[in-house]
């Protein structure tokens, strides 16, 4: 007999969903399911009379087709899903192999009232423990008859009615006679079903040809004697009514759209059923662009972007799609008030936020959404101040200290290699240019340091080679002071950084060959003092 197996789900949304209340529209008991969650509700056409065995009408009614495939012993238990006593449910048993339209007399039924009967339960059915083959109505019997021995390949109806009360109820199988398997529908890499299309036809409705057999031959796999039908309802796919006549090439009536499938044995009329939807998606997914920024040129926090400089990005270099750049979103959802490809942001130092529209030239209707911002970036004070060591051969250094922080900034004494170290050390004497650039890119400055030291000899003997003394590269600093004394502290000369040095005389006349000593003295209070030779 079949085992103790829970119908598939589907099955049972299926048996809630439509009303198999009368003969012709009974549902087919197939495979090794037994069933809960089954609902008596109506009765459609009356087709009991209270002639009939047992005594009875139909109230609210639910009809099965009994498929036997292996003979023996057939019966069942049905169990209300209430066990107050008011829920009655009664059956009768009509066969073998007769029609809807000539059932005769039933063969084996039960119409007992539990409340009447005096019995302290509301299951009823079909076992091998009782005798009889029919009781009823009110208090005649104990609501269960004896079960049928049935052949292979017969065919029984079984009506289940429910006169008082209201619940669902289940139905165990028992017996050693079997059903007809139910198809199957084949899956084995768990595919997923659901169908994903664009709007391509050329019509902008959201509407599309799909192919809805392209995994029949996955479903289908070895079985025989089986065949598939599309349906746009659960009840058109119970009953087998109405099938999609295209469906190889159907459009969608609504979006998603549930289509419904049935697999019959077309030997057996057993069948199993399967869903999915099919969806039409007109957003299209622009790749993620980037954020524009550009340099305080003007100092004014105003620029010109060139917006088509993410065309590229967002369309991943899709020839057949047309990117459209917008003020706001709602500009973009509704296509109006287009920004042109060169964009001035509207106020100083404020990002402004760009939509970008991306649609396909041909193809596909619909359209993907995306932004970015435009930024202007601020200017970086570049106000610094130098630590100079100078006066050695070629110990010399620079040091750059930026009021902002050094870290905003790259540097270099060649304008070509920029790092992040502001210390240039081991320099000769000697102008050097000094780079500074900052590292959003947007300005790089750059100015003159002088490493300042001074001749330890010169020669003014006349032959117009070092005939002047003076400190190396002074003229930097124009207003520094200088002064000459002799061995005895004697001011010979004193001069500004801007004038000429010293050519070895006093008062018109030459000084003798000795060593003289000077002083130093910068605006911002350094002096340095040391002493040289004059060589005649």
């Amino acid at each position: 007999m079949p085992s103790k197996i829970l119908l598939k789900l589907l099955l049972l949304f299926s048996f809630c969903t439509y009303a198999q209340s009368d003969c012709p529209d009974a549902i087919i008991v197939c495979g090794d399911n037994n069933y809960s969650g089954l609902n008596a509700t109506g009765i459609g056409v009356q087709e009991l009379d209270i002639s009939n065995a047992c005594g009875s009408i139909e109230n609210n009614s639910l009809w099965l087709k009994i498929l036997i495939k292996d003979g023996g012993t057939l019966g069942f238990v049905l169990t209300p899903e209430s066990d107050n006593l008011e829920v009655d449910f009664d059956f009768w048993m009509f066969g073998p192999d007769v029609e809807c339209d000539n059932l005769g007399t039933a063969i084996r039924c039960s119409t007992t009232n539990p409340l009447n009967a005096g019995i302290d339960y509301n299951i009823t059915g079909m076992n091998d423990e009782a005798t009889d083959t029919s009781e009823g109505p009110g208090e005649d019997g104990n609501a269960f008859v004896h079960w049928l021995t049935v052949e292979n390949d017969e065919t029984y109806y079984l009506i289940i009615d429910r006169p008082h009360g209201s619940a669902n109820f289940g139905l165990q199988w028992t017996g050693t006679a079997t059903f007809h398997d139910v198809p199957v529908f084949y899956n084995p890499d768990n595919i997923p079903l659901d169908m994903t299309q664009c709007d391509a036809d050329g019509t902008d409705d959201e509407s599309t040809a799909f192919n809805l057999t392209q995994y029949s031959e996955m479903f289908i796999g070895d079985q025989t004697h089986v065949e598939l039908s599309y349906h746009l309802s659960v009840n058109d796919m119970i009953t087998g009514e109405n099938p999609i006549p295209n469906p190889e090439s159907y459009n969608n009536i609504s979006n998603p759209q549930t289509i419904y499938l049935r697999m019959t044995n077309t030997a057996t009329g057993c069948y199993a059923n399967e869903t999915f939807s099919v969806f039409i998606d007109d957003v299209l997914l622009p790749e993620e662009p980037e954020d524009l920024e550009a340099c305080d040129f003007e100092d004014n926090g105003i620029q010109t972007f060139d917006l088509w400089e993410n065309n590229d990005i967002i369309t991943n270099g899709d020839s057949n799609a047309v990117v459209t750049y917008f003020a706001s979103q709602e500009d973009a959802e509704n296509n109006t008030n287009v920004l042109g490809r060169f964009y001035q942001n509207q106020e100083p130092y404020i990002s402004d936020t760009i939509w970008a529209r991306m649609e396909y030239i041909v193809g596909c209707f619909g359209y993907g959404l995306t932004s970015f911002t435009v930024n202007i970036i601020p200017p970086v004070d570049f106000s610094y101040t130098t630590e100079i060591v100078d006066f050695t051969n070629s110990k010399n250094s620079i040091q750059l200290n930026m009021a902002s922080g050094t870290e905003n900034f790259e540097y270099s004494i060649n304008g070509v290699i920029f790092s992040d170290d502001n210390f240039f050390g081991n320099l000769t004497p000697g102008i050097y240019t000094v780079y500074v650039k900052s590292k959003d890119n947007c300005k790089t400055i750059e100015f003159e340091v002088p490493i300042l030291n001074y001749p330890k000899f010169f020669t003014p003997n006349g032959d117009s080679v070092n005939e002047v003394w003076n400190i190396m590269f002074i003229r930097y600093f124009p207003d520094a002071q200088v002064a000459i004394f002799d061995r005895y502290g004697k001011l010979i000369k004193s001069y500004l950084g801007k004038q000429q040095g010293w050519d070895g005389t006093y008062n018109g006349h030459n000084l003798p060959a000795t060593d003289y000593w000077f002083k130093l003295e910068f605006n911002n209070g350094r002096v340095v003092k040391s002493h040289f030779s004059l060589v005649r």
